[in-house]
């Protein structure tokens, strides 16, 4: 995959709002090269410096060779990729098999997989040709030593009989007590997939930065829940994103880019690159481009689609945010001009972001105003995955549902025709509970002014 250069942390009042003039100015004629040591600089002198990889003993390392624990990427109906890290070189093979819960004890027959070897001790192995909504068993070998047998479900390919759980998270790859915290609820909980809207893995989304404070934390669900991430300034700085593209699977949209859309059953996913420092994601902010011209081709496609019950779009950067204070980034203004009229246009249901450290959700909005529910897109932040709380505090205004500084996630359930969420913190509790109507695009009925 290409290999983005470095974008700026630091951003310019241009892209966040966040920034005066002057101080925009400064980072421009700073440079681009020069903003991590300023973002940096930031971090360390308003929240002190970065923790250490923490240890999530019992389960933090897995057996060796393994320095990263197989995990599930991009299944759909009929295929998936299971991804693993070894620490050397070793004659790696992997087996899969479908569980048959009617057959009591009884299972078919293992199959092996086509294994690729993705680089500095990444290998990816390709299930093919498996059966929709099912369990599938799967079990890595690195020369003798098995990794243990783990299982997942394949996505369904028509709208589900029940209920599909969806985890929210984003800002999470901190290092911090937590963000273990939160990972151990998680594990509470049952889930079909996992969706992360950036930052993956701070500070510089590099080989270790990944294994210690991704891989390490959800070891155990990433084995079961599959993952679809999209893209975090903090994940593309090391190697311009390399150590993120060995690590992740998504069904690319074009060669090169990190922004993909998948169906899971009714639901229609769309992924964003608000983050890789290319001239296609610059142009996305301003609508126009590759990436612009997919997406629309996408949501077009996806709100003409009767079998597409929801859609909803995720990605790093807010068009919306209430974050305060020097630290906090607030609303990306570019995207808040250049994306909500697709969103529109075309119906999504629910945008969900992160780059500001809190949880926030917004009512319907249109056409810059507030809307009855099932009017207009809900926006919604979610990183409050783990990350050091930057912003001193999340303001309020006529768009505004609820708003939370404290660390948490939020759980989806897609059930008929709502969307029921709760966003729950550390301890267990619910921050934030909520109903969600589905969201028809402009011939919505009932929401003539």
């Amino acid at each position: 995959m290409q290999a983005a250069p470095e974008r700026r942390n630091a951003e310019t009042s241009r892209r966040s709002g966040t920034f005066g003039p002057a101080v925009a100015g400064s980072l421009r004629r700073i440079g681009r090269n020069a903003a991590p040591a300023v973002s940096l600089l930031l971090l360390t002198g308003l929240t002190g410096c970065l923790p250490s990889p923490v240890e999530t003993a019992p389960t933090a390392s897995p057996a060796a060779p393994f320095v990263r624990a197989p995990y599930v990427q991009i299944p759909g109906p009929d295929a998936a990729s299971i991804v693993w890290m070894t620490s050397a070189e070793s004659a790696d093979s992997v087996r899969y098999r479908k569980v048959e819960p009617a057959a009591g004890d009884e299972k078919t027959a293992w199959r092996r997989a086509d294994i690729e070897d993705r680089g500095r001790g990444v290998w990816r192995a390709r299930l093919r040709d498996l059966p929709a909504a099912s369990a599938i068993e799967y079990e890595v070998f690195a020369g003798s030593a098995s990794a243990g047998v783990d299982s997942f479900h394949t996505a369904p390919d028509s709208r589900p009989a029940e209920p599909v759980r969806v985890l929210l998270f984003g800002d999470s790859g901190w290092g911090s007590e937590e963000q273990v915290q939160l990972a151990r609820q998680m594990e509470r909980m049952p889930w079909d997939l996992s969706i992360h809207v950036g930052d993956i893995a701070y500070y510089d989304g590099s080989e270790v930065d990944f294994t210690e404070r991704h891989f390490k934390v959800y070891r155990r669900m990433l084995a079961e829940v599959p993952f679809f991430p999209s893209v975090g300034n903090h994940d593309v700085r090391a190697d311009g994103g390399a150590s993120y593209d060995r690590a992740f699977d998504w069904p690319e949209a074009e060669p090169g880019e990190r922004y993909y859309a998948f169906r899971w059953g009714s639901i229609q996913f769309v992924a964003l690159d608000t983050s890789s420092d290319t001239p296609d994601v610059d142009d996305l902010w301003v609508g126009k481009g590759r990436q612009f011209a997919w997406l629309e081709s996408t949501l077009r496609t996806a709100s003409r689609d009767t079998t597409v019950d929801w859609i909803v779009v995720f990605g790093h950067h807010p068009p919306y945010s209430h974050a305060v204070g020097i630290s906090g980034h607030g609303p990306n203004r570019d995207l808040r001009v250049s994306l909500p009229p697709l969103f529109e246009r075309y119906g999504v249901d629910l945008v969900a972001s992160g780059h500001d450290h809190h949880y926030e959700r917004f009512r319907s909005i249109r056409e810059g105003r507030p809307v009855p529910d099932g009017c207009g897109p809900v926006y919604v932040i979610q990183g409050a995955g783990g990350a050091s709380r930057y912003a001193r505090d999340v303001a309020s205004s006529q768009f505004s549902a609820a708003a939370s500084r404290a660390f948490s996630f939020t759980e989806l359930v897609f059930a008929g025709d709502r969307i029921r969420g709760r966003t729950i913190g550390t301890e267990g509790g619910v921050i934030d509970a909520f109903t969600l109507r589905p969201y028809d695009g402009p011939e919505a009925s009932g929401c003539d002014d």
